[in-house]
C-alpha cells in the first residue's frame, strides 16, 4: 500500500462486558485521526485474570495509516511475517470429478473449496448425518449401545463435532484465516477470527456442520452418507477406482480426510502402497475436577464466572528430573463432560465435550504424555508386539481393550482419585462425575506401562503447585488415547500428492498433517487452493 504506515498496537485493555468497539477506543486513546486510518484489524483478544483487582480483556490490533504516528504503544511493522504457503504456487491438474473421503473440518472445507472452483465433488462419509449421529450418540450414553460406524468419532462433522469446539491454533497463515472466514460466512460470530481462545461448543458445532453441508450442496456438491472407503485399485502407479461400502467407482482423484481414528482405512491404504511413517503422539487419561475449584484458582476472589465464563487452564511439564518429557493438558473442557469415544464394543476410549455455555459442574482435560519412538520400541519389546509402522495403533488398542475389561460391561470406565494414583492404591470411593456410563475403581498402575505412570505422577506434583487442589480433588478416568494419528503419510510439500500413488492426496489430522479443528480445515483449503481443473 503506497504512502502507508503499518503498526501493531499492544496493551489496549477493556473490562469484560464493555460494549465499546476496541478499534474506536484505540483511536481515541492514542489520538489517531480516523481520517488517517486506511485499515484496522483486531488480531487478538485475550482474558487476563491474573490481576487481583479485576480481570481485563487485552487486545492486539494492527493499523495502517496514511501518515506516521509516534506513540508509545505503537510498534512499527517493518516486515510482514512470511506465510510458507505464499511461496508455493504449484497447481495440480485434476479430473473434473473429485472424491473426498471424510466430512470432518478438513474434508468439508476441501469439498467446499473444490466445488467453488467448478469441480464435481462427491463427499463420502462412513457414518450418518449429524441428526442421526446425535441420536445414536445419546443412545450410547444412555443405553451403552454402540454403532461402530456412527458414534462420537465417526459421522458427519468428524470427531470435532462432539468436543468443546475449540478453534485455537498457534498459526495464522492465509489458510487458517480462510478457514475462520469460511465459518463466519456459514453463520459464526466474526470475533472467532481474533479472540485468543475461541470455542463453539458441541451445540454450535452441530449447527455449523449443517450450515457447511448446505453451502457445499448449494455449490452443486453431492454427499453420500454410510459410504465407507474399503479399498482402492492402483494401476501403473495411479489410482483408477475405489470401493465405497461394496460399490466400486471409477476414481482418478481421491482426497483423504479420514480423521485420526479410522484404523481399518489407515491399514488398507498402507497395504495398497501409500508410503507412510509412524510418528510421535500422546496418551494418558482424562482428569476431572469441580469447575468451582478451577474458577477459584484461576480467577481469584474478584473474578465472576457468570460474566467471565467458566475458567480454563493449560498445564505442561516440559521436563521431569531425569530430563524426560512430562505430561501436558489436552483438550480442556470447562463446564463439560466426559464421553465414551469408542469405535468398537470391546474397546474403551474417552474424550471431553462441552456446550457453548460451559455450564456443567465439572471441568475435565486430557492429561497425556508424549509417546516417542523409543518409548514405543521398548513397549513392543516388552509386549512381544511387532516394532513396525503400526506399533502406535497397537499400543492404543492394547490400552483400550485392557481398559474395557477393567471397567466392566456397558462402557464403564476405570477410574482412580489422583491422590490414590500417586500412592499406587485403589480408591475406596470415587467422587461425583460427569461420565454417565459409570465408573469402576481400579489402580491405574495396572493399566499403564511404567513410562506413562511415572510421567503422569511426576507431572501431577508440578501441576498441583500451579493449581493447588489439583491432586486432592482430581479424578482420573481412563484412557485418553485418540489425541492424534500415530501415522504420517508422505506427500509432496508443493502439491500435497502421495509420492507413490498419483491422484491420491492425504490431508488433515488423519494423514498426520494437522492437529485440531482449525489446522485440519486449513489443510483442506490448502489442497483446494492447489487444485486446477484439467482442460
Amino acid at each position: 500500500m503506497a504512502n502507508s504506515f503499518r503498526y501493531r498496537l499492544h496493551g489496549l485493555e477493556m473490562a469484560p462486558g464493555d460494549a465499546r468497539d476496541p478499534i474506536s477506543k484505540a483511536l481515541r486513546d492514542w489520538r489517531i485521526d480516523p481520517a488517517d486510518l486506511l485499515s484496522a484489524e483486531v488480531v487478538r483478544e485475550s482474558l487476563d485474570a491474573r490481576k487481583a483487582s479485576r480481570p481485563v480483556l487485552k487486545y492486539t490490533l494492527e493499523l495502517v495509516t496514511r501518515r506516521p504516528y509516534h506513540r508509545k504503544m505503537l510498534e512499527p511493522i517493518t516486515q510482514v511475517k512470511a506465510d510458507p504457503d505464499d511461496g508455493m504456487t504449484d497447481s495440480v491438474p485434476m479430473s473434473k470429478q473429485v472424491h473426498v473421503v471424510g466430512t470432518g473440518p478438513c474434508g468439508i472445507a476441501a469439498a467446499i473449496g473444490l466445488a467453488a472452483k467448478g469441480f464435481a465433488v462427491v463427499l463420502h462419509e462412513r457414518g450418518e448425518d449429524v441428526v442421526e449421529r446425535s441420536r445414536k450418540a445419546r443412545h450410547l450414553v444412555k443405553e451403552g449401545i454402540l454403532d461402530p460406524e456412527t458414534n462420537f468419532l465417526y459421522g458427519e462433522g468428524g470427531a470435532g463435532t462432539f468436543t468443546d469446539g475449540k478453534l485455537t491454533t498457534r498459526t495464522r497463515g492465509k489458510h487458517v484465516r480462510a478457514a475462520l472466514k469460511l465459518w463466519v460466512d456459514c453463520g459464526e460470530e466474526e470475533r472467532i477470527q481474533w479472540v485468543a481462545k475461541p470455542h463453539l461448543g458441541t451445540d454450535r458445532m452441530r449447527v455449523l456442520v449443517t450450515a457447511m453441508r448446505k453451502r457445499f450442496l448449494d455449490l452443486g456438491g453431492e454427499v453420500r452418507f454410510k459410504s465407507r472407503l474399503e479399498d482402492i485399485e492402483v494401476r501403473d502407479g495411479r489410482i483408477v477406482r475405489a470401493r465405497f461400502s461394496g460399490l466400486w467407482i471409477p476414481c482418478e482423484s481421491l482426497a483423504l480426510a479420514i480423521g485420526h481414528s479410522a484404523r481399518d482405512t489407515l491399514r488398507m491404504l498402507v497395504e495398497r502402497g501409500m508410503s507412510a511413517e509412524r510418528k510421535d503422539f500422546a496418551l494418558g487419561a482424562r482428569i476431572e475436577h469441580p469447575q468451582e475449584l478451577i474458577n477459584r484458582r484461576q480467577y481469584g476472589a474478584n473474578g465472576d464466572p457468570k460474566s467471565l465464563g467458566a475458567a480454563e487452564y493449560f498445564l505442561s511439564c516440559n521436563e521431569l528430573p531425569q530430563g524426560i518429557p512430562g505430561a501436558y493438558s489436552f483438550c480442556m473442557c470447562p463446564g463439560g463432560e466426559i464421553l465414551p469415544t469408542s469405535t468398537s464394543a470391546d474397546e474403551l476410549a474417552t474424550n471431553g465435550m462441552s456446550f457453548r455455555a460451559r455450564a456443567g459442574r465439572y471441568a475435565n482435560a486430557g492429561m497425556v504424555v508424549p509417546v516417542r519412538s523409543e518409548d514405543l520400541s521398548a513397549w513392543c519389546l516388552e509386549s512381544g508386539v511387532p516394532d513396525d509402522m503400526f506399533a502406535g495403533m497397537a499400543f492404543q488398542q492394547y490400552l483400550e481393550r485392557r481398559a474395557a475389561k477393567m471397567g466392566g460391561s456397558g462402557f464403564r470406565a476405570p477410574a482412580q482419585r489422583a491422590s490414590d494414583f500417586l500412592e499406587g492404591r485403589e480408591s475406596l470411593d470415587l467422587p461425583g462425575t460427569s461420565y454417565s456410563r459409570g465408573l469402576t475403581s481400579v489402580d491405574l498402575h495396572d493399566l499403564f506401562p511404567a513410562f506413562v505412570r511415572e510421567r503422569l505422577a511426576g507431572s501431577l506434583v508440578q501441576f498441583d503447585r500451579k493449581i493447588p487442589g489439583f491432586i486432592r480433588e482430581g479424578l482420573f478416568i481412563a484412557p485418553e488415547t485418540r489425541t492424534s494419528c500415530p501415522l504420517r503419510f508422505h506427500r509432496s510439500t508443493s502439491t500435497l500428492e502421495c509420492p507413490t500413488i498419483q491422484g491420491v492426496f492425504p490431508l488433515g489430522e488423519g494423514a498426520g498433517w494437522a492437529g485440531g479443528i482449525v489446522t485440519s480445515a486449513a489443510d483442506g483449503l490448502r489442497f483446494a487452493d492447489r487444485a486446477l481443473l484439467r482442460g
